[in-house]
C-alpha cells in the first residue's frame, strides 16, 4: 500500500485539478437539480390546549390519535370544499404530536402551497374540535375535557428540507469528495519515477 505525505498527495491533486473541477461542477449541478425535481413542501401547525377539572385524567395519547383520524381528515375534508382533495391525501399529510409533558397538541399539515397548508392546518384542528363535540353530546353534554384553539396555523414562509444554498453547497461537497480519491492516484509519471 502506497503512503503518501501531504505535499505529495497535493502535488497529484494540483496536477488533475480539471477532475477536482468537473466533481465539482457535477456535484453542484446534481444538488440544483434536486432541489428542482424535489417537491417543495410547507408545513402549517394550529396549537390547541386540552383542559379538564382533572388533568392527569387527560389521555393526551388518545387525543393525538383522534386527530388526525379519519373522522376528523372527513370532516376536513368537507370544510375544505376541495372536491379532488382525498381522505387518503389528508391524512398523509396531516400529523398530531403533544408537546412534551404538556397538555398542548400541535396539528400539522404539510402542503405544496404555504396557504393552503394553514387553511388545512385549521381545518383539521376546527373539524378535531367538532367530533369532540359530536362526542361529548353522545355523552350526554357531559365531556371529560374542553378542548380549544390556542393559535391558528401561520402561513408558513420557509419551505422543509433544505434550501437552494444548501443543496448546492451539498452537492459542490459531494463532487469534491468523489473527485478528490480520483485526482489523488498516481500518474504514469510517478509510477514510472518509482520504479527507476
Amino acid at each position: 500500500m502506497e503512503t503518501l505525505t501531504l505535499t505529495e498527495l497535493a502535488r497529484r491533486m494540483g496536477r488533475r485539478w480539471v477532475t477536482l473541477l468537473a466533481g465539482a461542477g457535477a456535484g453542484l449541478a446534481l444538488g440544483l437539480a434536486t432541489h428542482i425535481v424535489l417537491p417543495t413542501r410547507y408545513e402549517a401547525v394550529a396549537v390547541l390546549r386540552i383542559d379538564g377539572p382533572d388533568p392527569a385524567r387527560i389521555d393526551m395519547a388518545a387525543e393525538e390519535a383522534l386527530a388526525s383520524s379519519r373522522r376528523v381528515t372527513a370532516e376536513a375534508r368537507d370544510a375544505l370544499g376541495e372536491p379532488g382533495l382525498s381522505i387518503r391525501e389528508l391524512e398523509d399529510a396531516v400529523s398530531a404530536t403533544t408537546v412534551k409533558e404538556s397538555r398542548v397538541l400541535q396539528v400539522s399539515y404539510a402542503a405544496d402551497d404555504p396557504r393552503r397548508a394553514a387553511r388545512a392546518a385549521d381545518a383539521v384542528a376546527n373539524a378535531y374540535l367538532a367530533v369532540r363535540a359530536v362526542d361529548a353530546r353522545r355523552l350526554g353534554g357531559r365531556a371529560a375535557s374542553t378542548a380549544e384553539v390556542i393559535d391558528p396555523a401561520r402561513t408558513p414562509t420557509a419551505p422543509l428540507g433544505p434550501g437552494r444554498p444548501t443543496s448546492a453547497l451539498g452537492g459542490l461537497a459531494l463532487g469534491l469528495l468523489l473527485a478528490a480519491p480520483v485526482s489523488a492516484r498516481p500518474t504514469a509519471r510517478t509510477r514510472a519515477g518509482r520504479a527507476s
